[in-house]
């Protein structure tokens, strides 16, 4: 078995598959270290609602119930009922749960779902390269070059500051949960269109790519969209065996996921009617889509989150209203008068991107290849989508000089599909340009590390802030941990006799967070917080009644 392996790792898919692993633990290595201080982080902001709202639910059925359509149900602080996210929020269900309110784990959590969507990331730049490479390359050819530029890019997505939000709050974890369900519904789509190519396809990968779509609708609501997306790409790449009427019934196939979803929703606003007040921001929307604000805000989200993702060094974040903000960097002409060595990077870097960008762009609409063409399209669209509900839905609803920067999380999608996107252009290029694709490496993987120290500085920013909140948190976290086997465990604090506990929504974090082992009418413990400790009052006074 060792000799097999060991003969196996001789191979050039053997050596190429250790290099991948090697790449992925280091790169894993360095969104560990950038993201720890984030374990010591508390809930913040719309997650405090949440478990003011789950606060009883102490089961998972239990919350899921109440709490599956959040958006119609939610007592504090209601909004977006227009929208029907029911697997976002069994995952925080889920979450809730499962982890009981401690943090290291509810947080270590979202840095696993980020790593997971990178690997995802990363398969989707192999397939990708593989499917855009020049015909004259060959199947078999060995582009070290290409490997390089595919880690870099990784490395890139991995450890940019500008969407570590969806990472570190863990009110988002169902974005993440959504970006795994839909990427890995593309990669399964684009194995399958390879198959056809190939004259082999591979059934099992079209189903993977509807049920996964399925999943992706009912969790995010561009879900719907790729659903249709998918569907259309299936469709032209089967178009030339099958013919239009068949490809048709292949875009109904993937179509119908929208009309499951409005059905389920349908069925879900009646339950719930009389629950809430409806949004109807429908009609809002329309009236303006065609304005100069479309236009300016789409120029805003463009600079946001494919331009400012490549200059971390002018990234400026700062952490108010429990969010971490970062600020949209639109006064670049001003300050990059003043040149730093990080700053020039960023230039040659971008430079570089679009060089080789503009070219793979221009080998593939010269090709005239199908499928290459479709790789291309796909991530475009999604980048595209993605951006009108930014600025159709957000932005133009609620127009602020702040709208992006204290939504910061929005860059982390975004950038996702931009770099899907234009990596099929780099990859198009082949051979050509190998001292820019060199450039390119050394430039992404440098910017890389300039994230990394952004990333975690943010987060021991956050840390910091937040540390007041949190040592109570900690402290009754560690003793629940060690009584929680106990039968019939309960307990109850003093609050007169502890140190001050930070109130949200007008009641106690503690309470907030702990509740199931704090309602029994007699506690078994009677305890108070004192310099980040838990402190058992004697029996005597644990008997006398709560103050």
């Amino acid at each position: 078995m060792i000799r097999r392996l060991a003969e196996w790792t001789r191979t050039p898919i053997g050596r190429r598959t250790v290099t991948d692993l090697l790449v992925l633990a280091g790169v894993f290595g360095f969104v560990m270290m950038a993201h720890a201080p984030s374990l010591k982080h508390p809930p913040r902001a719309d997650q405090w609602c949440y478990l003011v709202d789950a606060m009883n639910d102490h089961s998972f059925f239990d919350a899921l119930r109440h709490t599956y359509s959040y958006n119609r149900t939610r007592q504090m602080m209601p909004g977006d009922t227009d929208l029907f996210r029911p697997i976002l929020f069994a995952l925080l269900a889920a979450e809730k749960t499962a982890f009981e309110g401690n943090l290291a784990l509810t947080q270590g959590f979202g840095i696993a779902l980020h790593c997971a969507t990178c690997v995802l990331f990363f398969v989707l730049l192999r397939q990708i390269a593989n499917i855009v490479r020049p015909p004259s390359e060959g199947s078999a050819t060995s582009d070290p070059g290409r490997d390089y530029l595919i880690y870099a890019t990784l490395a890139f997505f991995a450890l940019n500051p500008c969407g570590q939000e969806l990472v570190i709050w863990s009110h988002l974890h169902g974005y993440l949960l959504f970006l795994l369900f839909l990427l890995g519904s593309v990669s399964c789509l684009f194995r399958y269109a390879s198959g056809v190519q190939n004259g082999t396809p591979a059934r099992g990968y079209l189903w993977g790519t509807w049920a996964l779509a399925l999943l992706s609708a009912f969790t995010y609501e561009l879900g719907q969209l790729y659903a249709v997306l998918a569907g259309a790409f299936t469709a032209a790449v089967l178009l030339p065996q099958i013919g239009k009427k068949r490809a048709a019934l292949v875009i109904a196939a993937f179509a119908s996921i929208i009309v499951i979803y409005q059905t389920t929703n349908r069925i879900d606003l009646h339950a719930h009617r009389g629950n809430y007040v409806a949004d109807n921001l429908g009609p809002a929307i329309v009236d303006q889509a065609l304005t100069r604000a479309t236009l300016e805000h789409s120029v805003r989200y463009g600079s946001y989150t494919a331009v400012q993702p490549f200059f971390p060094s002018l990234v400026q974040t700062t952490y108010s209203g429990q969010r971490l903000q970062i600020a949209e960097s639109l006064e670049w002409k001003i300050r990059l008068r003043f040149l730093s060595p990080a700053v020039a990077t960023s230039i040659a870097v971008l430079g570089a991107a679009v060089i080789l960008g503009l070219v793979g762009l221009w080998r593939l609409v010269g090709t005239r290849a199908r499928l290459p063409l479709l790789t291309l399209l796909l991530p475009t669209v999604l980048y595209a989508a993605y951006g009108a509900m930014t600025v159709l839905g957000r932005m133009n609803m609620r127009p602020s000089p702040f709208i992006l920067s204290s939504n910061s999380y929005y860059a982390y999608t975004a950038l996702l599909f931009g770099l899907l996107a234009v990596s099929a252009a780099w990859f198009a290029v082949g051979s050509w340009g190998g001292r820019i694709r060199t450039g390119l490496v050394i430039g992404l993987l440098a910017l890389s590390t300039l994230g990394a120290e952004h990333i975690r500085d943010a987060n021991l920013t956050v840390t910091q802030q937040e540390q007041e909140l949190t040592r109570a948190l900690r402290a009754v976290q560690t003793f629940v941990d060690a009584h929680r086997r106990e039968p019939g465990f309960s307990f109850e604090i003093d609050y007169a006799a502890s140190d001050p506990v930070v109130k949200i929504h007008n009641r106690r974090t503690t309470q907030i967070v702990f509740n199931e082992w704090m309602s029994a009418p007699q506690p078994r413990y009677r305890v108070t917080i004192r310099d980040g400790k838990i402190q058992i009052q004697p029996a005597s006074v644990a008997s006398a009644p709560a103050r």
